[in-house]
């Protein structure tokens, strides 16, 4: 550990740094307040009340919280396509929004988060946007359009250590590159620019990632699963319904098993919920017992 320059050496004991706590520990936020991330992915493009489909608190050291987040960004939000370029005889894939360009921004506000202030770093999800705010803000001394185009090389890091860990494993080059890899990603993508929002006194940084043009940002499966469902399920069901529809959308089948991991739920509620959706005529099940699937109804039955 002291190699790692994660402990102090007294004439008594080892005195435990925060960088150890944080890169190490299982549960950093016991030891310090806010060191974990928030998702919360919406239904609509507002955050109003009622509208949420999923929450989540990712705990765990913190370069484990950002690949988890990523991961969960890489299978149940991120979708490619094939679109045809107009004047161009070769079709392109897209993305609805580029892995690298979110991976960056994750990161940099795991980064350049203050772990003096009990504030998680924040992931929302919306339908045609995905913001990430982070406490505080760039420093007073950054020129934000400069920063917004990439163009700042600052060299004062608020928290070097961890950028030296996250370097180790690949996480972070630590060399200032962090928004010029988003711009770059999203300009391969065809995405719109970013949009770096902060106040006067730099208490906070949000990036805003939006989505590709040609991706369905309106899609509401919540009024599939109202018309099909009636009474017969609880708000809770249906909000549940709304992601595992979204996600049949993407990936087709779907089973308990996985059912229980994108709700965040035991293996036994997401096979309950399923079953109910079998008998609304949602989904369909094909196989049996540990091997069954659930796939969409055909489209008719909606």
């Amino acid at each position: 550990m002291l190699a790692l320059e994660v402990a102090n050496e007294t004439d008594t004991d080892l005195e435990l740094r925060n960088i150890a706590i944080l890169m190490f520990a299982e549960r950093p936020d016991k030891l310090i307040s806010g060191a974990q991330i928030n998702l919360v992915r919406f239904n609509t493009k507002e955050a109003e009340a009622g509208n949420i489909m999923f929450e989540k608190t990712f705990t765990g050291p913190i370069w484990k919280q950002v690949t988890d987040v990523l991961d969960y960004i890489l299978t149940n939000v991120i979708i490619e396509k094939t679109v045809k370029i107009e004047n161009q005889e070769k079709s392109v894939k897209c993305v609805n929004y580029p892995y690298n360009a979110l991976e960056e921004a994750i990161v940099n506000a795991v980064f350049h988060k203050s772990y003096r202030e009990d504030v998680p770093v924040e992931v929302r999800v919306y339908i045609d946007r995905i913001m990430i705010i982070n406490f505080p803000g760039p420093d007073g001394y950054m020129d934000m359009e400069k920063f917004a185009a990439g163009k700042v090389r600052a060299r004062k890091y608020r928290n070097r250590r961890i950028g030296e860990f996250f370097k180790e494993i690949d996480l972070s080059e630590k060399q200032g590159t962090g928004i010029p890899k988003i711009l770059n990603a999203l300009s391969k993508n065809g995405s719109p620019k970013p949009l770096f929002e902060t106040d006067e006194r730099r208490t906070y940084l949000e990036t805003t990632i939006f989505i590709r043009e040609g991706f369905d940002e309106g899609r509401k499966v919540s009024d599939k699963v109202s018309d099909k469902m009636s009474n017969k399920m609880s708000n809770k069901e249906k909000d549940r319904m709304n992601i595992i529809i979204m996600y049949l959308e993407e990936h087709y089948e779907i089973s308990s098993g996985i059912a229980a991991d994108l709700l965040d739920v035991e293996t036994k509620t997401a096979s309950r919920l399923l079953n109910k959706a079998e008998k609304c005529g949602i989904v369909r099940g094909e196989g049996k017992n540990k091997t069954k699937k659930y796939v969409l109804s055909t489209e008719d039955n909606f």
